[in-house]
């Protein structure tokens, strides 16, 4: 979907911007710190995100909550990304 970009902020938020009318969808907050990484999952449902805070964070692109956190307790986490769905 070309129609949404997603950004990852040093204030601590993930932002979702619609590329049409560059208007802001929704802020996904949360992380303790600043955020290296954002990225949509395939079906654009889904975002990922990755922090200095040590954690991966994966939300629903539609409502801003967050589904899953995953804590990296001596790492942080720089990048993140989705893995193809295989059959």
């Amino acid at each position: 979907n070309d129609k949404l970009i997603v950004t990852a902020c040093r204030d601590k938020i993930v932002r979702i911007w619609d590329t049409l009318s560059g208007q802001l969808k929704r802020t996904l907050a949360g992380h303790q710190d600043s955020v290296r990484s954002s990225c949509f999952s395939a079906d654009g449902n889904r975002v990922i995100s990755a922090s200095d805070d040590r954690t991966a964070r994966i939300w629903d692109a539609n409502t801003g909550e967050m589904l899953s956190e995953f804590s990296f307790n001596n790492n942080i986490a720089s990048s993140c990304d989705f893995t193809p769905l295989h059959p």
